[in-house]
């Protein structure tokens, strides 16, 4: 996979703190101790959509969703994809 480089800029409390718990948790670099914290959070976000969809199929009704019931379904997908896409600002 492509490597990107990203700038982040701390203040200095951050930073000594970031330092200090990278060498604690024996990261060889800041880098290291970076990545390892985007890929939790990035789990964590994977174990919380997991978690809604697993409450979200437990709460569905049995059977396929007749024609109407898609239309009603498809319709709300996009209006809230048009939503996310206008907070994101796209």
């Amino acid at each position: 996979m492509k490597t990107v480089t990203i700038n982040i800029s701390l203040n200095s409390e951050l930073a000594e703190f970031a330092q200090a718990d990278a060498r604690a948790e024996a990261f060889d670099s800041l880098n290291e101790y970076m990545r390892q914290l985007i890929r939790q959070r990035r789990q964590k976000k994977i174990e919380e959509d997991m978690k809604f969809l697993e409450r979200a199929i437990a709460g569905a009704p049995p059977g396929d969703p007749s024609d109407e019931e898609m239309r009603e379904i498809v319709s709300t997908q996009k209006a809230v994809r048009q939503r996310m896409r206008h907070a994101r600002g796209i």
